[in-house]
Order: C-alpha cells, then sequence, then structure tokens
C-alpha cells in the first residue's frame, strides 16, 4: 500500500500498560520517521507519561483521565470535542478497545488505523486483521504486533529495536539513592522486581525471591535492591523480612518510572515476574531473567531480549486468567535454586 500524503497532524493513541508501551517504541519512531514534518500528538494515560519522557518522535502529549474508558464516562465526550477540534488527518489505534476507535470516529479523525477487534471495524478506515492460526488468534510479539499497524498505511520499517530515554531528572534521583544507600558501582547492582499491575497470578512468592538473594549473595560480592510499586510495598518487606542476606528495600523511595527507566540501566541484572520492568530492561540492553506464569511467552519473545525466561513445567500454563483459581502452580513450583542458577550464568 501506498503511503498517504498530505498528512499534517497526525494522533497515536498509546497502549496502556508500561510493558507494551515500552513495546510500542519501534512502532512510535516508524511514525515519526515516515511522517518527518507532520505534527504528531500522542493521546496516553497520565501514569505513563514519566516513561516516554525524553522521546523525540511526538511534538505533543494528550493526557486521558482514567475516566475516558466508555462512552459516556464524565471526561469522554470534552475528550472528543478536543480532538475534533484538532482536525486529525491519520490517527493510530494501538489498543484494541471499542471506546478508543469510537473515540477517534467521533473526533473526526480522517483515517483512523487499528485492529478490526471488539465490534470496532465499522469505526475504522484501515481495518487490520489479526493473525489466525487453525482458527485462532496467533499469538505475534507485540512491538510487531504494533508495527503492522504503520505498514498497514504503507510507512517503511528502519528499526525494531526498543528505545527509551534518561531524564536529567531520573539521573539526579538515581545519583541520589547511591549516594544514600553507598553504592558506589564498583560492586554489582541486581534489582528485584516482584510485582506486577496485571494481577497476583504473576507474581512470585516473596520466599522465593528472598531465597534467590541469598543464594546470589552467598557466591557474589553484589548489591541487591527491591523495586516496586507504592502499593507494593507490603511485598517488598515480606521479602526483605524473608531473605538472610541483607537488601535494600528501595520500596519507600520515590521511584517515578523515568526514575525507574535510570535505575534499570545502571543495574548488572534484573529479577523480574512478566511486567513492564522487564520490557524496560530489554530497551537498555540490561540482563534479565524473567519468571513467567499465565501468559503466552509469544507475546513478549524478541531475539533483542538479554536474559532468559523461567516457566514451570506443569499442565495450565498461558491461561491468561489476572487471578489464579487454583493452587498457582506455574509460578510456585518455580524453584529459587534455578532462579539464581541462571542468574549467576548471565551474570558470568
Amino acid at each position: 500500500m501506498e503511503k498517504p500524503k498530505n498528512i499534517n497532524k497526525i494522533i497515536i493513541r498509546s497502549p496502556n500498560w508500561v510493558g507494551d508501551v515500552v513495546m510500542a517504541t519501534p512502532a512510535f519512531r516508524c511514525i515519526r520517521e515516515n511522517f518527518p514534518d507532520a505534527i504528531i500528538t500522542l493521546a496516553l494515560k497520565s501514569y505513563i507519561q514519566k516513561l516516554i519522557e525524553g522521546a523525540p518522535w511526538f511534538d505533543k502529549l494528550f493526557l486521558l483521565d482514567s475516566k475516558d474508558r466508555l462512552p459516556g464516562g464524565a471526561q469522554y465526550f470534552p475528550v472528543v470535542k478536543h480532538i475534533r477540534a484538532q482536525k486529525y488527518d491519520l490517527g493510530f489505534l494501538f489498543p484494541n478497545s471499542f471506546s478508543s476507535a469510537f473515540m477517534f470516529w467521533l473526533g473526526g479523525v480522517k483515517r483512523r488505523v487499528g485492529y478490526k477487534r471488539d465490534a470496532r471495524a465499522w469505526f475504522l478506515t484501515d481495518g487490520i486483521n489479526r493473525l489466525y492460526e487453525n482458527g485462532h488468534f496467533f499469538p505475534t510479539y507485540m512491538g510487531d504486533y504494533y508495527l503492522r499497524l504503520c505498514t498497514a498505511v504503507g510507512c517503511e520499517v528502519q528499526s525494531k529495536d526498543l528505545a527509551l530515554f534518561i531524564t536529567e531528572n531520573g539521573r539526579r534521583r538515581v545519583d541520589e539513592i547511591f549516594g544514600k544507600y553507598h553504592l558506589d558501582g564498583c560492586r554489582p547492582l541486581i534489582l528485584l522486581n516482584p510485582g506486577a499491575a496485571y494481577g497476583s497470578s504473576k507474581c512470585w512468592t516473596a520466599e522465593g525471591f528472598a531465597r534467590t538473594a541469598d543464594i546470589i549473595s552467598d557466591q557474589l560480592d553484589c548489591t541487591i535492591a527491591i523495586v516496586c510499586a507504592p502499593h507494593e510495598t507490603k511485598l517488598a518487606m515480606a521479602i526483605e523480612q524473608a531473605a538472610k542476606s541483607k537488601l535494600i528495600n528501595l520500596a519507600n523511595q520515590i521511584i517515578s518510572l523515568d526514575v525507574l527507566n535510570a535505575l534499570i540501566k545502571r543495574c548488572a541484572l534484573l529479577i523480574t515476574v512478566d511486567s513492564g520492568p522487564r520490557h524496560i530492561a530489554v530497551a537498555f540492553k540490561k540482563p534479565v531473567v524473567t519468571l513467567m506464569g499465565p501468559n503466552d511467552p509469544r507475546y513478549t519473545d524478541t531475539p533483542a531480549e538479554v536474559g532468559r525466561v523461567i516457566r514451570a513445567d506443569v499442565d495450565c500454563l498461558a491461561c491468561h486468567l489476572k487471578v489464579c483459581p487454583k493452587d498457582h502452580r506455574c509460578m510456585t513450583q518455580i524453584k529459587p535454586e534455578r532462579v539464581a542458577a541462571t542468574c549467576l550464568d548471565l551474570l558470568k
């Protein structure tokens, strides 16, 4: 397909999950490279704004309130009115939701590019079918999934690399953290990320993280720190209390996403469940060991990842449920000894 001409104003509806936003960065870059003279606006939830600070692909950010999810919400139609006033020539819909497509349609975006899902095909001018295999959706790496929105309208892809940027605030806060805990950079810094916004089904045990940290500390002169979201402080405390080795608990530090970017860039290894920080590590080409249970690894598998994915050998993998209805065996059967050995091997 030939790339559309006379495109002056573009709006991109960003994904909502941190990991998905990181995996969407090649598509963000692709849009900018193919429409270098257009004014590009990224519409996004405010909680992910700091994740993409410093990115050179957007001229404007348009923050969406959490009430925008369904038509009729308190802020939905004022947002539509704002979009309509901007007279966008082209819009890319990264989320698969009905409401996002309906918003662009009501907002008068001339060309609306997105996947034909959730009964929203009527609102798209350039609807794309998902890939199928044996009558079912074929799990596709999300970076490629988002790039198909670009190639569907004739864009050329120059790079599939994930990309994030370090802000001055992020760099300064990490310097402060290093100073407070006397981290001189001589000993490798290993980060533990135990939490996942997706749901409890993705989480490993506090005892598992603690035992892993103890094994690594016994064999390697290093510093191990716990990072988590503000609502996950109890989990971080449980890991700290269960560990025999001394861990640095950063749960009470102010670690916004721009600070997390800078912190992960300066670590030697990230040990994490399958959540957003994993993809931040991939973007900065940092080694990462991922403990995965309920999700299909094909959605996140990329050769760019420097690391390993560890899964238990159970019969209910990739259920995609947010809360396990059984005994959470896909995560509890992952052994700390296996995780620690994998980490030590990577660090070599």
